[in-house]
């Protein structure tokens, strides 16, 4: 996957994702570097809400589901994690970028459970690690925007690029840990 820096004029957006870069390539811990690549997805492009759903082996539905901008009392409210329905099953079938206005005007979109904050813009990006798709980065509600913008796609797919990159790394991290533990 190529990314268009070139697309992106400010520098000081470039100098964000170049320190997002090597603020995730930091962690080691999986857990705690989806919710750090969440974060930073969210500050770089003002979204309120952020996301990461890992795919499950066949690449089929969402394993795991990671937010952040929800309480939890929240997440406890809305009920069961999604697993790749509608608008989120969307990346899953084609992972290519997905920019909407409002999320619900999407064909494929049939709304939230009951308790679930209302939600307009949305943003999702494949993440790849060797050049398999490994999950996707969903952002909606883009403070102060009515949607996302061409520079946002760009900047997140950067960041989807080196988080690939450093999910891979913490996986052969947990892979040497546990040998080390064997022997």
């Amino acid at each position: 996957m190529s990314v268009p820096y070139h697309s992106i004029e400010d520098p000081t957006k470039l100098r964000r994702i170049l320190e997002a870069v090597l603020l995730i390539e930091k962690d080691l811990d999986l857990p705690a570097l989806l919710r750090h690549v969440i974060e930073e997805a969210c500050s770089m492009t003002g979204a309120r809400y952020g996301a990461l759903g890992v795919l499950n082996d066949d690449k089929t539905a969402l394993d795991e589901f990671v937010t952040i901008g929800l309480e939890p009392d929240q997440v406890a409210k809305i009920g069961p994690l999604p697993t790749g329905k509608g608008v989120l099953g969307e990346l899953i079938a084609d992972p290519v970028p997905l920019r909407l206005a409002h999320l619900g005007d999407h064909p494929n979109s049939y709304g939230f459970p009951p308790d679930h904050p209302p939600m307009t813009s949305f943003l999702g990006v494949p993440i790849k690690v060797r050049d398999e798709v490994y999950g996707n980065l969903y952002l909606t509600d883009k403070i102060g925007w009515s949607e996302f913008t061409k520079d946002d796609v760009a900047l997140v797919e950067a960041l989807a690029l080196a988080a690939g990159v450093a999910i891979e790394n913490a996986r052969l991290h947990q892979q040497v840990q546990v040998a080390a533990v064997y022997e």
